[in-house]
């Protein structure tokens, strides 16, 4: 049985009580308490300290699910701030799972107030728990109170939590995960830290929400990592899509639990939702809000990673169709003004009519990236005139080992070539002779040594194979070169 407790936060000293009686019950009863913590609804004409302070109450949106059996709702304190008429909108809108209040609520039914001042508002939630499960089973509130319990909840202390924020931050912020691990490295903490249930959720794309545009929840999310019932689940495609109507099913497989969810947003975008197990640290002063910061801050660098990388992909091929252009480009020429070579522009231009015209089944292309690893060095022991010879000569050594070949200059120190083959077994020819060539540059009577660094990449035919992945393979080829040396 799934029974749903929407209240403001944890900050809220008699909120917290609640959710530790509300807790006690559902171990008791043996049912799974998702206690969803989405603040404080906002009048729409209101000026916020936090102008955001809005986004929270989105989370009470996934409670509108038949996933709930039952759902609980503290509307006195979510709806403090705000209107009557928007009290009533806000408990109406809940229409697929029956809904019971705290507190009396005119045309809704609200749970027995237990008569005790001991452990009141303990008593009160566990009381809840209590007739939401009596009433999914009986359509009616249970006629009788429960039994006063005892209630030995220890919280732990701040410094403990603040350990926890502090080796989280420590992880983060210093980048200590595999690439694209982070979300992984969450749940991964939080299990050997003893939470055996907890996952982030994210939407593929951010969902703008403002007071006067509400947003609509998106049909469905992604699980970027989970942990459930101890068990960390991994996902065979690297990610799990879920309706969002169906959140609150898949996360109650297993033991039943208490869980906590979490906003996640930036600004006026909501990005998904964070679920965390009931444990004792969680109800530390501004313990969970800290945790989904640092969530919600490794979400939004991750993003603006992907598009970082995306925007410079996308200007990458600009570029290259620029350097085909010869329309708009014509007056800037294609030759290399040191070398004499084909220059950037030149060296495209030229290498996407080689391809286009000869790259075909049964043919290989081999691609080629040089690297002067010590022009900068040179122009700035002895000057850029110096550098200019030192560049002039390695031009000279690529017109002999590629002179069948199309090459030229596209940064300052690195040279790119490419060349059109029958058969494969270029490429090592190739590598014989740059290792030959770069042998006798370093045995030259010189002040400085000028020294090459090189990969000789070959590839098989493919229809959709292009330059610029040729490129960009070749380039990582002599990255972790440089990396081995």
């Amino acid at each position: 049985m799934n029974i749903g407790l929407l209240v403001t936060e944890l900050e809220d000293k008699e909120v917290k009580r609640i959710c530790i009686g509300a807790n006690k019950a559902a171990k008791d009863k043996d049912v799974n308490l998702f206690i969803i913590l989405g603040k404080y609804l906002i009048p729409d004409n209101s000026v916020l300290d936090n102008p955001f302070d809005y986004q929270y109450s989105a989370l009470f949106d996934y409670a509108d699910t038949e996933d709930f059996d039952v759902l609980i709702v503290d509307i006195e304190r979510i709806a403090s701030k705000t209107t009557i008429l928007k009290k009533e909108a806000f408990l109406k809108k809940f229409q697929k799972a029956p809904l019971l209040t705290l507190t009396e609520q005119e045309g809704y039914t609200c749970v027995n107030n237990p008569k005790t001042e001991k452990n009141q508002f303990e008593q009160l939630g566990y009381q809840a728990v209590c007739d939401a499960v009596f009433y999914a089973r009986n359509q009616i509130v249970s006629p009788s109170l429960e039994e006063p319990q005892s209630f030995n909840f220890e919280e732990i202390s701040e410094a403990s939590a603040l350990k926890v924020v502090a080796e989280l931050s420590e992880i983060f912020f210093r980048r200590k995960y595999d690439a694209e691990k982070a979300y992984e490295t969450f749940t991964s903490y939080a299990l050997k830290d003893g939470i055996k249930n907890s996952g982030i959720l994210l939407f593929d794309k951010k969902v703008r929400n403002t007071i006067k545009y509400p947003w609509e929840k998106p049909a469905s999310i992604s699980v970027k990592s989970a942990v459930i019932g101890g068990k960390e689940v991994n996902f065979a495609d690297g990610k799990m899509v879920l309706s969002t109507d169906k959140i609150i099913s898949n996360l109650a497989k297993g033991d039943a639990t208490t869980l906590f969810l979490s906003d996640l947003f930036v600004g006026e975008y909501q990005l998904g939702l964070m679920v965390s197990e009931f444990v004792p640290g969680a109800l530390v002063d501004n313990f969970l809000d800290n945790v989904t910061s640092l969530v919600t801050g490794v979400s939004r660098l991750s993003y603006l990673e992907k598009e970082l990388k995306k925007t410079t992909e996308e200007l990458y091929e600009v570029q290259e169709e620029l350097a085909r252009d010869d329309s708009v480009l014509d007056h800037i020429g294609d030759q290399d003004y040191l070398t004499g070579g084909l220059n950037r522009r030149g060296f495209f231009a030229k290498a996407y009519d080689l391809l286009k015209d000869n790259f075909a089944p049964g043919r290989n292309a081999v691609v080629a990236y040089i690297h002067m690893e010590s022009l900068k060095r040179i122009n700035d022991m002895f000057g850029h005139e110096e550098g200019d010879r030192a560049v002039k000569r390695v031009s000279k050594i690529l017109e002999e080992v590629f002179k069948d070949s199309i090459y030229g200059r596209i940064r300052g120190d690195e040279f790119a070539v490419i060349v059109i083959a029958d058969e494969e077994g270029k490429a090592e020819s190739l590598r014989e002779k740059m290792s030959e060539q770069n042998a006798k540059l370093l045995t030259e009577a010189n002040r400085y040594i000028n020294h090459l660094q090189y990969s000789i990449c070959e590839f098989n035919y493919e229809e959709n194979l292009s330059l610029r992945e040729m490129l960009k393979e070749t380039d990582e080829n002599l990255k972790r070169l440089k990396g081995n040396m």
